[in-house]
Formats: structure tokens, C-alpha cells, sequence
């Protein structure tokens, strides 16, 4: 192998390594999945993350389509997993579920979760 391309592929190799430490929390999947239009109210909401989280330091609310906010208690035990449990008292409209978490890698993320619930009373 040549002198360049053992240097170029060192290079690659050190970015890929730096890019992973670089990285911040990433909702991989949800349930229900981001824009969902629902016709029951789910039970709980589920974000399963690419890291492990700092589970004291998460931050959940529920924009409700009433306009109030209600803050929600993660229960998960895993530590990639925000697991939160809906109130059953969610009329039809618009949510907005709102998060803030941040990785044991000390990197912190927030986002959305938007559903709607429609034929119910």
C-alpha cells in the first residue's frame, strides 16, 4: 500500500470514529409514529433513542388540543427509551408531544412528536 493511501484512509477512519463521538441522541422509532392520526387514544408513547439518555435529566410535555400543557413522567427502564403513559381523558385534535433528553455522552437533543386524534368525542 502506498504511503497516500495508507494516510487517506487513516484520515477516514479517525473522522469516522470522531463522528461518532460527535453524535447526539436520535429518536430511531416511536410509537405512534411522528404525524400519526389516530382513532383511539394510545395508552402510552414510546421513543426509542441511538444512545443511552440521562434518564433524571429528561423532559417530556404533552401540547394538548385543548391548549393546555401537561408535563409527563418518563417510566422506562431502558436506557435508550423514553416511555411516557397518556392521560385517557384526550378529546379529538391535535398533540404535540415536546422532549428534551440528553446523552450520556453529555450531548443534549429536543424535538417533537406530532399526532392526531380524530373520531372521538
Amino acid at each position: 500500500m502506498t504511503r497516500c493511501l495508507q494516510y487517506l484512509l487513516a484520515v477516514i477512519g479517525a473522522l469516522a470514529i470522531a463522528g461518532n463521538a460527535l453524535a447526539h441522541a436520535v429518536v430511531v422509532s416511536s410509537s405512534p409514529a411522528d404525524r400519526a392520526v389516530l382513532t383511539r387514544v394510545p395508552t402510552e408513547i414510546v421513543l426509542k433513542f441511538n444512545a443511552k439518555l440521562e434518564k433524571k435529566l429528561a423532559h417530556v410535555k404533552l401540547d394538548r388540543a385543548d391548549g393546555a400543557t401537561q408535563a409527563l413522567t418518563d417510566i422506562a427502564r431502558e436506557p435508550a427509551v423514553i416511555r411516557v403513559t397518556l392521560p385517557q381523558d384526550l378529546k379529538a385534535g391535535p398533540y404535540t408531544l415536546h422532549y428534551k433528553v440528553l446523552a450520556t455522552d453529555g450531548h443534549a437533543t429536543q424535538g417533537v412528536l406530532r399526532f392526531t386524534l380524530q373520531g372521538l368525542p
